[in-house]
C-alpha cells in the first residue's frame, strides 16, 4: 500500500466517495500549493462527537477520499479558488503531521482491488443491490433516468457501489461506515441493508399518510353532506344583524352597505370562506358609534378642580389647558388644534389626558404608538387580505361607543417607518380638522367622522416627529419637577397610592420629610417621579414582609431602613469640589431632564495636537475647535490674568479634553462657554469656582449665543445644589418659565461675552480680561 503526505481539508456534514467529478469552492485552501502536493488533496469528515462504529483520528474520520485537481476557476465573486477534479480512491489517515494553520497528514491509499470481480458481478448479491437501489432512488432521490440506467448497466462493481452510495438517502454515519469497509461483499451487504431499511420506513410512513388522508376525507364528506342543516344557522346570523341594524340610527350610505352585505350573507353557503369575513365586517359597522354622543361637561371650574386633584404644580400647563377648554366652550366648535404634551418621562403627560377626559365627562381611549411602523396599523388593512383588521383609530372608536371620546396618541415621537408605509403620514389625515370628518379606514372602506374626537398626543422629544405632523399639534411643554415638588407629590399622591396597592393602609406608617428628601436626592435622578414611586413601592413591600413575619403595626421610615431596603445611595446629591485648574461644569439637556456636565482639560509636551474624548457628536467637537481658535487668537489679552510664569507655546504642547461618562453620547453647541472656560483655566492656572455652572454657545469673537432647554438645565443644576448659573443674555426671556422659588434661591447671570463669563466663573480677583470682542492684533 502506498503512503503519501497530503494536504487535508476537513468537510462539515459531508462524505465523498470515489469516482465523483466535483467542483468545490474551498475556503481553507489559502495555504495550498499545487506543485508541492502534486495536485492531490485529501478530504476527511470532521466529527464533533463520538459516533458508534466510526473510526477517527483526533477529531476527524480515519477514512477519507483522495481528490485529484484537474483544473481551477476564480470568478469575480469568489473569496477563494474553485477547484475542479475527481475523487480517485479511498485513503486511510495514519497520522496528522500538523493541524495549524492548515492540516497535513500521512495517508495510505486504498486500491479497492477485487480478486474475482466477474464472479461477484454475476452473483445474486449484486442483482439484489441493483433492485433495492432502483426502488430507493425512485422514492427518495431527484436523480434523472440516466443515473438509474447507469446503475443498471454499470460493469465496475466499485463504481456501482459508490454511485449508489453517493445518490442514496443515507446518514453521515452510514456513509462513513461504508467508506471504512474493505471487503466488497460485506460492503454490498451493508449497503443493501441500509437501502432496505429506508425503503421499508417509507412504506410504513406512506401507509400511515394514506390512512390519515382517507379518514380526513371521510370526515369532510360527513360534515359537508348535511349542508341544508347548517344554512338556517347562517340565516339566523343574518336575521340578528338585520334586527340590530333596524335599532340603530345609521347614515343612509352606511345602511345601504349593511343591507347589501346582509343580502350577500344570506346567499352564501355556510362553508363559504367569505361568509365569516362578511359577518365580521357587518358586525364592526354595527358596533361603531355613528350618531351616539357623550353628554359633555365644559365647566371650567370642574376642569380646574379635576386637574388640581390629579396633579401637583404644573400651574402654567393647567392654565393653558383651561384656556383651550374655554375657547372650545365659547366657540361651540368641536374642531381645532390637537394638544400635544411633550417633556421627560414620568412628569404626568398621559395622566393629564385622562384628567381632561374626566373633567369633560367623555370616554377616554389610549393608543400606544411606540414602535408602530406599519401604515396599516393606523388605517387598517383591506378586506381582500387574509386576517385583515381595522386600524387603531377605528378600534378605539369601537371601544369608546361614542363619537366624541378623548383619544390619547401616546408616544407619537416613537413612530417608525419601513417598507409598509409611513404611519406618521397616515396620522396627518386623522389629526387634520379639515380632513378627519371624512376619514376612511381601509378595512371599513366607509367615510367616518372623527371631527368631534378630542385628540391629545404625548411625546418625549419633538425632533423625531415628522415636520408636517408637528405643524398640526398645539405643543405644550411639561418640564421636570423640583425637589420640593417631588416631596409634595410623594406626600399627596404616591405614598397613599402605594399604601393602597401593598395593603398597608391600616398600619401606622410614618414617612418623615427628611426621609423623603433623602429618598429623592440620593435614590433618584430624573425629571419625573416614576423612579421615586418605584422606590416607595419597594420600601412598602419590605414593610409588608416584616409585618407578616413579626405582626408589627407601627413603622417609622428613616435613613437606616431606606439603606437596608434600597442599598447604598445610587446618586451623590452633591458634586465634588473643583480642586485644580482645567475643570469646569457645563449644563446639558437630555430627554430625561437637565444634567450637570463635567469638562476636564490637561496639557502635556507635544506638537500642538488636540485630543477630544467622551463620545461626542460633530457639533460638540466643533465647539472645542471654536474655543481653541478663540483662545489662540486672543491669547495676548487672556495671558494678562495668568498666574503661570512659563510662556505658553501652543505648537509645543498637546491638549486633551475629556467629558466624563464616556459611554453617554453628547452633542450640541451649548457647552461652548464651559469648554472655553476650562481651557483658559488650565492655561492660566486659575481654578473655576465650584459653585458655578454654565451653558451657552461660543463664537470666535467671544460672543455668547443663546441655546435651548434653559429651564431643564437650571433645574438640573438646582437639584445638584449649584445656585450660581451663567446663561446667554438672549435666554433671559426663558426665565419666565421657571418657578419663582427657584429664581429666588439661585443667582442666574445672563452674559453677552466671554469676558463676563470668565469674570464670574474664575476664582480670581485680579485685573479683568478686556478687548476680546475687538479684532485681535496679528
Amino acid at each position: 500500500m502506498k503512503k503519501i503526505q497530503v494536504y487535508v481539508v476537513p468537510l462539515q456534514n459531508r462524505v465523498l466517495f470515489p469516482y465523483q467529478i466535483i467542483k468545490m469552492r474551498v475556503q481553507d485552501m489559502q495555504h495550498y500549493d499545487q506543485k508541492q502536493y502534486n495536485n492531490y488533496v485529501c478530504f476527511v469528515t470532521q466529527l464533533d462527537s463520538e459516533l458508534e462504529g466510526v473510526k477517527k483520528v483526533q477529531k476527524y474520520s480515519q477514512y477519507g477520499i483522495l481528490f485529484k485537481i484537474t483544473g481551477e476557476e476564480l470568478t469575480a465573486y469568489s473569496v477563494s479558488k474553485t477547484y475542479i477534479g475527481i475523487t480517485i480512491s479511498r485513503v486511510k489517515v495514519e497520522s496528522f503531521i500538523k493541524t495549524t494553520p492548515f492540516c497535513l497528514a500521512t495517508v495510505e491509499i486504498l486500491t479497492d482491488e477485487i480478486a474475482k470481480q466477474e464472479q461477484l458481478y454475476q452473483s445474486q448479491l449484486v442483482a439484489n443491490l441493483r433492485k433495492e437501489a432502483k426502488i430507493h432512488l425512485e422514492i427518495f432521490s431527484n436523480v434523472d433516468t440516466k443515473t438509474i440506467q447507469s446503475i443498471e448497466q454499470e460493469k465496475s462493481i466499485n463504481k456501482l457501489i459508490y454511485n449508489i452510495a453517493t445518490n442514496a438517502e443515507l446518514s453521515i454515519v452510514q456513509k462513513l461506515k461504508l467508506l471504512q469497509i474493505d471487503d466488497h461483499q460485506e460492503k454490498i451487504k451493508v449497503l443493501i441493508q441500509y437501502l432496505q431499511a429506508r425503503n421499508e420506513e417509507f412504506s410504513v410512513t406512506r401507509g400511515l399518510e394514506e390512512r390519515v388522508k382517507s379518514e380526513m376525507s371521510d370526515q369532510y364528506k360527513s360534515q359537508s353532506q348535511p349542508r341544508q342543516l347548517r344554512s338556517p344557522i347562517r340565516q339566523d346570523d343574518a336575521s340578528r344583524l338585520e334586527e340590530r341594524m333596524r335599532n340603530l340610527n345609521l347614515p343612509d350610505h352606511v345602511k345601504q352597505v349593511v343591507e347589501d352585505e346582509i343580502r350577500k350573507l344570506r346567499q352564501m353557503g355556510s362553508q363559504s370562506i367569505d361568509s365569516s369575513v362578511s359577518y365580521n365586517y357587518v358586525d364592526l359597522i354595527l358596533n361603531l358609534p355613528w350618531s351616539e354622543l357623550a353628554q359633555e361637561s365644559l365647566s371650567i371650574e370642574k376642569a380646574k378642580l379635576q386637574l388640581d386633584q390629579d396633579h401637583f404644580g404644573l400651574e402654567k400647563v393647567k392654565e393653558r389647558i383651561l384656556q383651550f377648554l374655554a375657547v372650545r366652550n365659547l366657540s361651540n366648535s368641536q374642531t381645532g388644534q390637537i394638544l400635544c404634551f411633550f417633556g421627560p418621562p414620568g412628569v404626568g403627560k398621559t395622566s393629564l389626558g385622562q384628567s381632561i377626559a374626566t373633567s369633560l365627562n367623555r370616554p377616554f381611549q389610549r393608543i400606544a404608538l411606540g414602535g408602530v411602523s406599519d401604515e396599516g396599523q393606523i388605517r387598517g388593512h383591506r378586506r381582500t387580505y387574509v386576517g385583515a383588521l381595522p386600524g387603531m383609530i377605528i378600534n378605539a372608536m369601537k371601544r369608546a361607543k361614542v363619537k366624541n371620546p378623548v383619544i390619547l396618541l401616546d408616544e407619537i415621537d416613537k413612530l417608525t417607518t419601513n417598507n409598509r408605509g409611513d404611519p406618521s403620514s397616515a396620522l396627518l389625515e386623522v389629526l387634520d380638522p379639515e380632513q378627519n370628518s371624512k376619514f376612511r379606514d381601509n378595512y371599513l372602506d366607509l367615510e367616518y367622522d372623527l371631527s368631534q374626537v378630542l385628540f391629545i398626543a404625548t411625546a418625549n422629544v419633538l425632533d423625531t416627529i415628522q415636520p408636517a405632523l408637528r405643524d398640526r399639534l398645539d405643543l405644550m411643554e411639561i418640564t421636570g419637577y423640583t425637589l420640593k415638588d417631588k416631596i409634595a407629590i410623594a406626600k399627596q399622591y404616591l405614598i397613599s397610592k402605594q399604601l393602597q396597592k401593598t395593603g398597608l393602609k391600616n398600619l401606622d406608617i410614618e414617612f418623615p420629610q427628611d426621609s423623603l428628601s433623602i429618598l429623592v436626592k440620593q435614590y433618584t435622578a430624573e425629571a419625573g417621579v416614576r423612579q421615586l414611586e418605584r422606590n416607595i413601592s419597594s420600601l412598602f413591600r419590605n414593610i409588608a414582609l416584616r409585618h407578616v413575619q413579626t405582626q408589627e403595626v407601627k413603622f417609622i421610615i428613616n435613613e437606616e431602613i431606606i439603606q437596608k431596603c434600597l442599598g447604598p445611595s445610587a446618586y451623590d446629591p452633591k458634586l465634588p469640589p473643583i480642586n485644580q485648574p482645567g475643570v469646569a461644569r457645563g449644563l446639558a439637556w437630555t430627554p430625561y431632564g437637565g444634567k450637570v456636565l463635567m469638562i476636564e482639560v490637561v496639557k502635556m509636551n507635544g506638537k500642538g495636537r488636540i485630543e477630544v474624548t467622551g463620545m461626542l457628536g460633530d457639533v460638540m467637537k466643533e465647539s472645542v475647535r471654536t474655543a481653541l481658535g478663540l483662545i489662540r487668537a486672543y491669547w495676548g489679552q487672556i495671558k494678562a490674568i495668568s498666574v503661570i510664569q512659563d510662556e505658553i507655546q501652543f505648537d509645543q504642547m498637546d491638549i486633551h479634553i475629556h467629558f466624563p461618562a464616556g459611554a453617554t453620547p453628547k452633542d450640541g453647541p451649548s457647552a461652548g462657554i464651559a469648554i472655553t472656560t476650562a481651557i483658559i483655566s488650565l492655561l492660566t492656572g486659575i481654578k473655576v469656582r465650584s459653585t458655578v455652572a454654565m451653558t451657552g454657545e461660543i463664537t470666535l469673537t467671544g460672543r455668547v449665543l443663546p441655546v435651548g432647554g434653559i429651564k431643564e438645565k437650571i433645574l438640573g443644576a438646582y437639584e445638584k445644589g449649584i445656585k450660581n448659573i451663567i446663561i446667554p443674555y438672549q435666554n433671559k426671556a426663558n426665565l419666565i418659565d421657571i418657578e419663582q422659588e427657584v429664581l429666588d434661591d439661585c443667582n442666574i447671570s445672563p452674559c453677552r461675552t466671554i469676558e463676563e463669563v470668565l469674570s464670574l466663573a474664575l476664582d480670581y480677583e485680579g485685573p479683568k480680561i478686556i478687548n476680546i470682542s475687538k479684532q485681535p492684533k496679528l
